[in-house]
């Protein structure tokens, strides 16, 4: 079987430039977000990047079904390391995409767990019932091979930073997430 999610993502930009960072994000190496404009300049007031994805395996108690999160920073603008456009990551999030039976998928609505209630706010990361675990792993072509151990290790969400690349706007950071149903953190 598939499942059909919702994910969101909370981050923020470093402002540079006459312009917004701009990200493309891809689940699966399948993009699902084109040309996304982060206009929230703040950890302290982040934005919630909202996108749904089909077709995704089923997810499970134990966490050990996951997808790849690609976050690309597509307009990249450096100065210096004071002026340096970049997009910051400090929170993800999902739910399953079903009607009120858990074994039909619905276009039009999403519901929480057992509780069957509807979910009307997709900017608002509250209403997503699995959010607060931390990624497996996250990778980049500019970060350490060891960026996200510590994160592990302690248990904690880190910030995770998207930096640009002139010379190729498909470079980015891959986030692994776990597929859990509502309300299970592995």
């Amino acid at each position: 079987m598939a499942t059909d999610y919702r994910f969101a993502i909370q981050c923020w930009q470093d402002s540079a430039g006459s312009e917004n960072a701009k990200a493309n994000i891809f689940v699966n190496d399948t993009q699902v977000a084109t040309e996304v404009e982060i206009t929230a300049t703040s950890a302290d007031s982040p934005q919630t990047v909202s996108f749904e994805v089909t077709g995704l395996s089923d997810p499970n108690a134990d966490g050990s079904v996951t997808c790849d999160i690609k976050v690309s920073l597509i307009n990249d603008y450096y100065v210096d390391s004071s002026t340096d456009r970049n997009i910051w990551i400090n929170s993800i999030a999902h739910i399953c995409k079903y009607d009120s039976s858990p074994s039909a998928i619905a276009s039009d609505q999403v519901y929480l767990g057992e509780i069957n209630q509807p979910v009307t706010d997709f900017t608002n990361i509250d209403e997503y019932v699995n959010r607060g675990n931390i990624p497996t792993a996250v990778t980049g072509d500019q970060l350490p091979d060891n960026f996200w151990d510590d994160a592990l290790s302690n248990n904690q969400f880190y910030y995770i930073p998207v930096w640009g690349n002139p010379e190729d706007s498909n470079a980015g950071v891959t986030i692994t997430w776990k597929l859990t149903p509502e309300g299970v953190a592995p």
